[in-house]
């Protein structure tokens, strides 16, 4: 249960980013397939309390034994469609992040780069 509570205050805080106009869209944690089927039904209601889009990111261009999800959250389906034109191209933010920090709504000028990456910590997709 404590997993399913982070998993779910992590959605409701960047549900608040992106309602709020802070992001325009945001990715929940790392997600096993085992740990979309346990929060994905009252994520999706959290999203869509806030008013906004979820898409559910299967990442299947990753490989199987490292493979994780997550639930894309986005105020419109124009920044969603930027997204996938983002994917579509090849791109993945499990792999990088920086293709996608327009979307995202990275401003690096505002950064601190601490040169710490969760998703790739725990996540460790490339080997490179």
């Amino acid at each position: 249960m404590e997993k399913k509570s982070f998993i779910l205050g992590m959605v409701t805080a960047f549900c608040e980013c992106v309602a709020a106009g802070c992001k325009d869209l945001a990715l929940s944690p790392p997600l096993t397939a085992l740990d979309y089927d346990a929060v994905h039904t009252e994520a999706e209601e959290l999203i869509e309390k806030h008013g906004l889009i979820a898409y559910h990111e299967k990442n299947e261009d990753l490989p199987s034994d490292m493979r994780f999800e997550w639930i894309v959250i986005t105020r419109n389906t124009e920044t969603l469609a930027e997204y996938m034109a983002l994917r579509d191209l090849g791109y993945s933010p499990a792999k990088s992040l920086k293709p996608f920090e327009k979307v995202l709504s990275y401003r690096p000028e505002k950064a601190v780069n601490v040169k710490y990456d969760a998703y790739r910590e725990l996540f460790p997709i490339n080997k490179d």
